[in-house]
């Protein structure tokens, strides 16, 4: 006998099998995606390959076993007595598999954290605070995934995500982080026209116009018509689809711009935009912090350390 431990030589037996039947885990990983999509155009979507891919691993697979897996038809496929015998067992164990996976690599440290937010929160509130969570916990690694599509957190394999929200986003980890409010803001560089003392003066002025997907309550209109006002379409001023470069306009004394709390607050504390006295503001809606782990550590310190950041304010300096 080769091995004179006998558990250690049935250890043996059982680990060539499992490699030998293991050669096909690829094609495992094929057909389970095959049966959740009862489709291989759709499977081989998903899993970055060509159809015929799918189409010649399921094949091999069937061969492998010595039966047919799948009944083929022309737009679908359905799986035979076989298939869902197979199917069966398959599918919980991959899941089980992947799932050990992500566990253990949580647990060791070396995932990334990732963390979702759109385009002006993540330019004009955390990135300029990121230094500061650097600081406090250097062994944290975050990968900051920007971005203003409403990305599916489960399918990303997204671990946070800060969201600007008219209703409370789904999930059991979801804090109103912050209110926006929004009100007129200028550049010191601004020259005005009037004496901007009220606002029908702001229809005399050079206005800066969000466009695009932005909602109506966040453009000038809605402004004007909760002031009584009727703002023509003769107004002078720019339109821009983008928060960012409406801002970066305001900013360069372009225009005066319809912005406000949290995303122009270091703008407003530094004195590079002044709010207007006296004008309207409009609270609006809710930036959600939204923690998608379970019992992830980082995610933690990081949620706490946004709270944390939220709870200072500063009075912006205000136009007299």
């Amino acid at each position: 006998m080769k091995f004179k431990n006998t558990v250690h030589y049935v250890n043996q037996i059982v680990m060539v099998n499992l490699r030998k039947t293991l050669t096909k885990l690829p094609h495992l990983i094929t057909f389970e995606a095959s049966c959740r999509n009862s489709n291989f155009t759709r499977a081989a979507e998903e899993l970055g390959v060509t159809r015929v891919s799918v189409s010649r691993q399921i094949a091999e697979l069937e061969q492998e076993l010595g039966t047919t897996l799948f009944i083929r038809d022309h737009r679908k496929v359905s799986l035979t007595q076989a298939g869902r015998l197979l199917e069966a067992e398959v599918a919980p164990a991959l899941h089980q598999i992947a799932d050990a996976i992500q566990s253990v690599s949580q647990k060791s440290g070396d995932t990334p954290l990732t963390v979702t937010t759109t385009t002006a929160f993540a330019t004009y509130w955390l990135m300029p605070r990121m230094v500061d969570f650097s600081n406090q916990f250097p062994e944290v690694e975050l990968n900051l995934v920007v971005t203003d599509r409403k990305l599916d957190l489960a399918a990303e394999n997204i671990d946070i995500a800060i969201r600007y929200s008219k209703d409370t986003p789904p999930g059991e980890k979801v804090t109103p982080l912050l209110r926006e409010r929004i009100f007129p803001v200028l550049s010191p560089k601004y020259s005005p026209n009037t004496a901007l003392s009220d606002a029908a003066d702001l229809t005399r002025e050079n206005l800066l116009h969000l466009s695009g997907i932005y909602r109506p309550e966040a453009r000038w209109p809605h402004w004007f018509k909760a002031n009584d006002l009727v703002l023509s379409a003769e107004s002078s001023g720019v339109a821009m689809n983008t928060y960012i470069n409406m801002l970066q306009a305001a900013i360069a004394g372009q225009g005066i711009a319809l912005a406000g709390n949290p995303l122009v607050d270091p703008y407003l504390a530094d004195g590079t935009l002044i709010k207007l006295k006296g004008f309207m503001e409009i609270e609006r809606d809710y930036f959600y912090l939204i923690n998608a782990t379970t019992d992830r550590e980082d995610a933690e310190r990081f949620c706490n350390w946004v709270l944390d950041q939220t709870a200072v304010t500063k009075e912006p300096p205000i136009l007299r």
